[in-house]
């Protein structure tokens, strides 16, 4: 690792060339960088020409860099953690003052069916060329290949009237809020560098989907990718990023840490310097010494279970409801993290503090599924329904395999692991059979998106501020982007008990919620909002466990971070959006 002893260094002619007019009025926070009226003239060792030759320590948990990539169409071995600071993002949500932050974008317009895209005059890759609307363009065409939530409502995407303008047309007028949020979801950036993904446009969904950027990676975002080892990935200042003159110090490093207590001892002892996100329990979190900061956001996400409904058994509606009734919620927060997690009151796609808001008289008529017990006799009842038998203490079908299996659980996160042996322990003595199985990141997802489980644990919100809008969590539960869709939920009609307790209604949850998109009623929206709850509330397409906070790290020994009342800490990660706006840097 480079050594961290401070170098101030002067830009060269040809760094200078590179910052001149690097202004950042649209990705706020960071003021314009142009006269120091935002404070960050140099003198504190955040921003202005002195870069330090120094090293900021930051982790990625997702896996070894050398069997990783930064391809965000593959989600496999995808690390986020890198891509996000070689990838400019369209715009960010501030949780802080609850507004979006234009990023790689100058401006967004939206007029009925059409919405202008305006790029960055100085948004550029790290090769010196301009990012232009034909990067975008072939970005926004692979994802209509791979079926991102964008093409749900976009009908054809074109240049606008020069190089830096996009175009979306749109199938029907759409809600602003709904293109600002999917364009601002926390890990969507400007990616696809057009002379390595245009050859993918005549190809299948898959070939992009498996492609492994390894060689010749160009970004835009504020570092460039230098090597990557067993040891973690080092990232070089990018001198054409359009904020350069912001970044004060020349490397970042994300050393490779393989679960959350190695992240914890690396802040304990002072190697790591930041830490975009990690779980840590009250006990740890009071030995942190004074230099180690805390920055909780609302994540909007937390720990649940998937179930795969093409099984035999996991895909009887019945069976997932006496599961739901078995955990103890209120038990799983408990043990996972008291200080960061809270159990779901009802069961549905709805974050918790959400919920009220959008359900409002009729959240009482929700079933809860006893979120502070096991429900046992509740169960029970539900499986005998199914067809099971309860035989020596286990629960089996009618040719004597017991109900359960293999319980998928991603290896280092320890919360989870905590959450995980709760669950399996619940379902376990009350009949269930399960044998937890701990996966490293790339083959628990892997398991997943190939299909090869009957349940296990995953998230089941997809987290950060598009969650609040329960089109998108209620919808993602049913496609689940994030594994291919591996859990099979089926497409088109169900049929549940009706709301008001007078026999049945049929719906079709995914079409349904997806007229949320376009439609311009309030009322209307509410109402679907409300049926597609109770679906999944229901039909338990996911199961709601828990919800927590997010908790970030920054260090204060070596850096000077911005204080904590300014806003700018509100976006997600403050390892990510910070050092870009000027507002953590060197110390001189």
């Amino acid at each position: 690792m480079i050594s961290r002893r401070h170098f101030v260094t002067l830009t060269g002619a040809s760094g200078a060339a590179a910052l001149a007019g690097c202004t950042d009025s649209s990705g706020g926070g960071g003021g314009d960088g142009s006269d120091g009226s935002d404070g960050n003239d140099g003198s504190d060792g955040t921003g202005g020409s002195g870069v330090v030759d120094t090293t900021l320590v930051g982790a990625t948990n997702n896996g070894v860099p050398t069997n990783m990539h930064v391809n965000p169409m593959a989600t496999q071995n995808y690390d986020w953690i890198a891509g996000n600071h070689l990838f400019e993002r369209f715009a960010a949500y501030n949780f802080t003052t609850q507004e979006f932050e234009l990023a790689g974008l100058s401006d967004w317009s939206f007029d009925g069916t059409t919405v202008t895209l305006t790029l960055r005059d100085d948004l550029a890759w790290d090769t010196g060329d301009d990012v232009t609307a034909g990067d975008v363009i072939t970005q926004f065409k692979l994802m209509q290949k791979t079926g991102a939530t964008l093409w749900d409502y976009v009908e054809s995407v074109e240049q606008g009237d020069d190089d830096k303008t996009v175009v979306l047309n749109l199938s029907d007028p759409t809600n602003p809020q709904i293109i600002k949020h999917t364009l601002a979801n926390g890990d969507l950036r400007i990616h696809a560098y057009q002379p390595v993904y245009e050859k993918f446009l005549d190809q299948e969904a898959s070939a992009v989907q498996q492609f492994k950027w390894e060689e010749d990676i160009h970004g835009n975002g504020p570092f460039s990718f230098e090597s990557k080892s067993d040891q973690g990935w080092t990232l070089r200042r990018n001198e054409n990023f359009h904020a350069a003159d912001n970044v004060n110090f020349n490397t970042y490093e994300l050393l490779t840490r393989t679960d959350n207590t190695a992240l914890q001892q690396g802040l304990l002892g002072g190697e790591l310097d930041v830490v975009s996100s990690l779980f840590t329990p009250p006990t740890i979190v009071a030995n942190f010494p004074d230099r180690v900061e805390e920055v909780q956001l609302p994540a909007k996400w937390g720990y649940g279970a998937i179930f795969n409904h093409d099984d035999e058994d996991f895909g009887k509606r019945k069976v997932r409801q006496a599961i739901a009734h078995v955990i103890n919620r209120q038990q799983v927060a408990d043990n996972s993290g008291p200080r960061t997690k809270t159990p779901a009151p009802k069961v549905t796609g709805i974050p918790p503090e959400d919920q009220e808001t959008w359900l409002g008289d009729d959240l009482d008529s929700f079933e809860g599924y006893g979120p502070n017990a096991s429900n046992t006799e509740k169960a029970a009842s539900l499986l005998r329904e199914a067809g099971y038998t309860k035989s020596d203490g286990t629960w089996q079908d009618g040719d004597g395999n017991a109900l359960g299996g293999s319980y998928i659980t991603p290896a280092g996160w320890t919360d989870w692991t905590t959450a995980t042996n709760t669950v399996v322990d619940q379902l376990n003595s009350f009949g269930f059979d399960f044998e937890i199985n701990s996966l490293p990141q790339g083959d628990y997802f892997g398991a997943y998106i190939e299909s090869n489980f009957t349940m296990g644990a995953f998230y089941w919100l997809p987290g950060g501020a598009r969650s609040s809008f329960p089109y998108f969590p209620l919808r993602w539960q049913m496609k689940i982007p994030d594994i291919d869709g591996g859990h099979n939920f089926p497409e088109g009609e169900h049929t549940v008990p009706a709301m008001d307790g007078s026999g049945e209604m049929t719906l079709d949850p995914l079409e349904e919620i997806t007229s949320v998109a376009t439609s311009q009623d309030e009322a209307a929206v509410e109402e679907t909002v409300k049926r597609v709850a109770w679906h999944h509330n229901q039909n338990i397409p996911v199961l709601s466990l828990v919800a927590k906070v997010d908790q970030s790290w920054l260090t204060d020994a070596e850096w000077n971070v911005a204080g904590e009342d300014d806003p700018a800490r509100g976006v997600k990660w403050p390892s990510h959006w910070l050092p870009k706006q000027g507002k953590l840097g060197a110390k001189q």
